[in-house]
Protein backbone atom coordinates (compact mmCIF):
# COMPACT_ATOMS: atom_id res chain seq x y z
CA UNK A 1 0.00 0.00 0.00
CA UNK A 2 1.02 3.32 -0.98
CA UNK A 3 1.39 6.09 2.20
CA UNK A 4 -0.68 8.93 2.15
CA UNK A 5 2.70 10.94 1.00
CA UNK A 6 3.62 9.47 -1.88
CA UNK A 7 0.28 9.83 -3.27
CA UNK A 8 0.10 13.64 -2.47
CA UNK A 9 4.02 14.14 -4.52
CA UNK A 10 2.21 12.48 -7.84
CA UNK A 11 -1.07 14.63 -7.12
CA UNK A 12 1.61 17.67 -6.86
CA UNK A 13 3.72 16.62 -9.69
CA UNK A 14 0.68 16.06 -11.82
CA UNK A 15 -0.81 19.45 -11.13
CA UNK A 16 2.14 21.08 -12.17
CA UNK A 17 3.31 22.44 -8.85
CA UNK A 18 7.01 20.28 -8.73
CA UNK A 19 7.64 21.77 -12.66
CA UNK A 20 9.80 24.81 -11.83
CA UNK A 21 11.72 22.37 -9.37
CA UNK A 22 12.02 19.96 -12.63
CA UNK A 23 12.87 22.72 -15.05
CA UNK A 24 15.45 23.56 -12.81
CA UNK A 25 17.18 19.93 -12.85
CA UNK A 26 16.87 20.45 -16.18
CA UNK A 27 18.40 23.02 -17.39
CA UNK A 28 21.30 22.63 -15.11
CA UNK A 29 21.65 19.05 -16.88
CA UNK A 30 21.79 20.58 -20.19
CA UNK A 31 24.64 23.30 -19.16
CA UNK A 32 26.25 20.17 -17.96
CA UNK A 33 26.03 18.12 -21.55
CA UNK A 34 27.12 20.96 -23.26
CA UNK A 35 29.86 22.02 -21.45
CA UNK A 36 28.91 25.16 -19.85
CA UNK A 37 30.98 26.31 -16.99
CA UNK A 38 29.82 28.29 -13.59
CA UNK A 39 32.06 31.03 -13.27
CA UNK A 40 33.62 31.50 -10.11
CA UNK A 41 33.34 35.10 -8.65
CA UNK A 42 35.47 37.25 -9.12
CA UNK A 43 36.27 39.49 -6.13
CA UNK A 44 33.31 38.12 -4.58
CA UNK A 45 30.76 39.45 -7.32
CA UNK A 46 28.61 37.83 -9.45
CA UNK A 47 28.88 40.67 -11.87
CA UNK A 48 32.52 39.49 -12.79
CA UNK A 49 33.36 36.18 -14.38
CA UNK A 50 37.31 35.73 -14.93
CA UNK A 51 37.41 33.04 -18.18
CA UNK A 52 39.88 32.11 -20.18
CA UNK A 53 39.70 34.63 -22.93
CA UNK A 54 39.36 37.55 -20.56
CA UNK A 55 37.54 39.21 -17.60
CA UNK A 56 33.46 39.81 -18.05
CA UNK A 57 32.10 42.99 -15.68
CA UNK A 58 28.65 43.38 -15.88
CA UNK A 59 28.72 46.52 -13.30
CA UNK A 60 28.90 49.16 -15.99
CA UNK A 61 24.97 48.06 -17.23
CA UNK A 62 23.80 48.26 -13.82
CA UNK A 63 22.07 51.22 -12.01
CA UNK A 64 22.95 52.33 -8.42
CA UNK A 65 19.31 53.29 -8.19
CA UNK A 66 16.48 50.92 -9.35
CA UNK A 67 16.24 49.42 -12.96
CA UNK A 68 18.45 50.26 -15.40
CA UNK A 69 16.69 47.90 -17.90
CA UNK A 70 13.08 47.79 -19.18
CA UNK A 71 11.30 45.04 -21.66
CA UNK A 72 8.24 44.26 -23.42
CA UNK A 73 6.90 41.25 -24.62
CA UNK A 74 5.30 40.06 -27.67
CA UNK A 75 1.56 40.34 -25.53
CA UNK A 76 2.81 44.09 -23.66
CA UNK A 77 3.85 42.13 -20.53
CA UNK A 78 6.44 44.90 -19.33
CA UNK A 79 9.48 43.49 -17.45
CA UNK A 80 12.63 45.60 -15.30
CA UNK A 81 15.92 44.26 -14.85
CA UNK A 82 18.80 45.58 -13.28
CA UNK A 83 22.14 43.21 -13.48
CA UNK A 84 23.88 44.04 -10.20
CA UNK A 85 21.87 45.93 -7.79
CA UNK A 86 18.84 44.93 -6.21
CA UNK A 87 16.14 47.25 -6.66
CA UNK A 88 12.38 48.09 -5.39
CA UNK A 89 9.41 48.19 -7.59
CA UNK A 90 5.90 47.92 -6.52
CA UNK A 91 5.32 44.67 -4.92
CA UNK A 92 8.88 43.78 -6.42
CA UNK A 93 10.95 44.14 -3.41
CA UNK A 94 14.22 45.04 -1.92
CA UNK A 95 17.06 43.01 -3.42
CA UNK A 96 15.00 42.20 -7.22
CA UNK A 97 16.94 41.85 -9.80
CA UNK A 98 14.33 41.13 -12.58
CA UNK A 99 10.82 42.11 -11.80
CA UNK A 100 7.43 41.56 -13.97
CA UNK A 101 4.66 43.91 -14.27
CA UNK A 102 5.98 45.77 -10.97
CA UNK A 103 4.11 42.79 -9.26
CA UNK A 104 6.15 39.69 -9.21
CA UNK A 105 10.18 39.37 -8.75
CA UNK A 106 11.30 36.52 -11.15
CA UNK A 107 14.66 36.96 -10.37
CA UNK A 108 17.00 38.04 -7.11
CA UNK A 109 20.29 39.72 -6.31
CA UNK A 110 22.71 36.85 -4.33
CA UNK A 111 21.12 34.12 -7.03
CA UNK A 112 22.91 35.56 -10.29
CA UNK A 113 25.50 33.07 -11.65
CA UNK A 114 27.35 33.49 -15.08
CA UNK A 115 28.08 30.80 -17.20
CA UNK A 116 30.62 30.35 -19.80
CA UNK A 117 31.18 28.37 -22.71
CA UNK A 118 34.67 29.15 -24.75
CA UNK A 119 33.97 26.33 -27.42
CA UNK A 120 30.24 27.38 -28.20
CA UNK A 121 29.15 29.62 -30.70
CA UNK A 122 25.78 29.38 -29.65
CA UNK A 123 25.37 29.36 -25.63
CA UNK A 124 28.41 31.66 -25.73
CA UNK A 125 27.69 33.71 -21.83
CA UNK A 126 24.63 33.72 -20.00
CA UNK A 127 23.62 35.47 -16.67
CA UNK A 128 20.83 33.59 -14.89
CA UNK A 129 19.10 34.68 -11.68
CA UNK A 130 15.79 32.94 -9.74
CA UNK A 131 13.50 32.27 -7.20
CA UNK A 132 11.77 29.44 -5.31
CA UNK A 133 9.26 29.34 -8.16
CA UNK A 134 11.03 31.19 -11.18
CA UNK A 135 14.23 31.74 -13.48
CA UNK A 136 15.68 33.99 -15.78
CA UNK A 137 18.22 33.91 -18.27
CA UNK A 138 20.20 36.97 -19.60
CA UNK A 139 21.98 35.69 -22.94
CA UNK A 140 25.06 38.12 -23.24
CA UNK A 141 25.79 39.35 -26.72
CA UNK A 142 29.12 40.90 -27.47
CA UNK A 143 28.95 43.86 -29.87
CA UNK A 144 31.83 46.39 -29.63
CA UNK A 145 29.71 49.01 -31.26
CA UNK A 146 27.25 48.65 -28.72
CA UNK A 147 28.53 51.76 -26.34
CA UNK A 148 24.86 51.80 -25.49
CA UNK A 149 23.39 48.49 -24.34
CA UNK A 150 19.92 47.05 -25.47
CA UNK A 151 17.93 44.12 -24.07
CA UNK A 152 15.81 42.37 -25.79
CA UNK A 153 12.78 39.81 -25.05
CA UNK A 154 13.78 36.58 -26.52
CA UNK A 155 11.01 33.77 -25.50
CA UNK A 156 9.38 32.25 -22.55
CA UNK A 157 9.37 28.01 -21.81
CA UNK A 158 7.14 27.57 -18.37
CA UNK A 159 8.95 28.86 -15.40
CA UNK A 160 11.81 30.30 -17.41
CA UNK A 161 12.45 33.87 -18.99
CA UNK A 162 15.01 34.40 -21.51
CA UNK A 163 16.31 37.87 -22.55
CA UNK A 164 18.97 38.78 -25.29
CA UNK A 165 21.38 41.71 -23.58
CA UNK A 166 23.61 43.49 -26.34
CA UNK A 167 26.59 45.26 -25.40
CA UNK A 168 30.15 45.78 -25.80
CA UNK A 169 30.37 45.20 -21.71
CA UNK A 170 29.52 41.46 -22.92
CA UNK A 171 32.82 41.00 -24.80
CA UNK A 172 35.70 39.73 -22.89
CA UNK A 173 37.65 42.55 -21.67
CA UNK A 174 34.62 44.99 -21.75
CA UNK A 175 34.31 48.19 -24.20
CA UNK A 176 38.01 48.57 -23.75
CA UNK A 177 39.24 44.62 -24.34
CA UNK A 178 40.35 43.48 -27.75
CA UNK A 179 38.86 40.00 -27.34
CA UNK A 180 34.99 39.40 -27.95
CA UNK A 181 32.70 36.03 -26.74
CA UNK A 182 30.79 33.71 -29.03
CA UNK A 183 27.57 35.23 -30.78
CA UNK A 184 24.58 33.47 -32.38
CA UNK A 185 25.47 33.38 -35.73
CA UNK A 186 23.08 35.75 -38.11
CA UNK A 187 21.05 32.84 -39.24
CA UNK A 188 19.77 32.21 -35.97
CA UNK A 189 16.07 33.18 -35.30
CA UNK A 190 15.80 35.36 -32.09
CA UNK A 191 14.37 32.19 -29.87
CA UNK A 192 17.18 29.88 -30.66
CA UNK A 193 19.75 30.92 -29.30
CA UNK A 194 21.14 29.40 -25.47
CA UNK A 195 18.29 27.89 -24.13
CA UNK A 196 15.46 27.81 -26.11
CA UNK A 197 17.29 25.99 -29.14
CA UNK A 198 18.83 23.07 -26.94
CA UNK A 199 16.76 22.90 -23.38
CA UNK A 200 13.57 23.21 -25.41
CA UNK A 201 13.97 19.33 -26.87
CA UNK A 202 15.31 17.96 -23.66
CA UNK A 203 12.33 19.65 -21.79
CA UNK A 204 9.79 18.80 -24.11
CA UNK A 205 10.72 15.22 -24.24
CA UNK A 206 11.70 15.09 -19.81
CA UNK A 207 8.85 16.60 -19.47
CA UNK A 208 6.09 14.55 -21.53
CA UNK A 209 8.06 10.99 -20.20
CA UNK A 210 7.90 11.89 -16.49
CA UNK A 211 4.46 13.14 -16.57
CA UNK A 212 2.92 10.32 -19.14
CA UNK A 213 5.13 8.31 -16.69
CA UNK A 214 4.37 9.47 -12.96
CA UNK A 215 0.25 10.24 -14.17
CA UNK A 216 0.17 6.76 -15.20
CA UNK A 217 1.60 5.16 -12.07
CA UNK A 218 -0.32 7.44 -9.88
CA UNK A 219 -3.89 6.88 -11.43
CA UNK A 220 -3.16 2.89 -11.78
CA UNK A 221 -2.12 2.63 -8.13
CA UNK A 222 -5.38 5.45 -7.20
CA UNK A 223 -7.95 2.97 -9.32
CA UNK A 224 -6.08 -0.04 -8.44
CA UNK A 225 -6.43 -0.54 -11.86
CA UNK A 226 -2.77 -2.09 -13.12
CA UNK A 227 -3.54 -2.74 -16.25
CA UNK A 228 -6.51 -5.54 -15.94
CA UNK A 229 -9.43 -3.04 -15.82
Amino acid sequence: NEQPGHEQMWEDLIRMKWWPLLLTCLVGLSRHVRGETLCPKEGGSSCKCQTPSGLIDLTPLSSATGARFSIQDPSGVMYTYNPCNGFTEGGCHDGTAVCRTSTTALGTIGSETIYYDDASSISGLVVAYSTATSRVQVNLKCDKTATTPTISYNGKLITLTVFDLTSCQCCYGGCGGTATSPTPSAGNSAVAPGIIGIVLIVVVIAATVVYCVVGSIYMSKKRNASGLD
